[in-house]
């Protein structure tokens, strides 16, 4: 498992989401969980978006 799969696992967990659930999930949840997801893949520079100079310049520890 990778870094990024391991953090997405734990995103999802800590919101109780599932691959069961997702249909009666409340949307305000699948938000939160969509802009997790998208400010990590930013921060990751796969993605572009509201980069902030400086913002990311550091290596990301674990437990960030």
């Amino acid at each position: 498992m990778t870094d990024l799969e391991g953090w997405l696992a734990a995103q999802a967990r800590a919101l109780g989401l599932n691959a069961q659930n997702v249909e009666y999930t409340d949307p305000e949840v699948l938000r939160a969980y969509c802009v997790l997801v998208l400010s990590e893949l930013t921060a990751r520079g796969v993605l572009t978006g509201q980069e902030r100079p400086g913002c990311y310049a550091a290596a990301r520890e674990g437990t960030n």
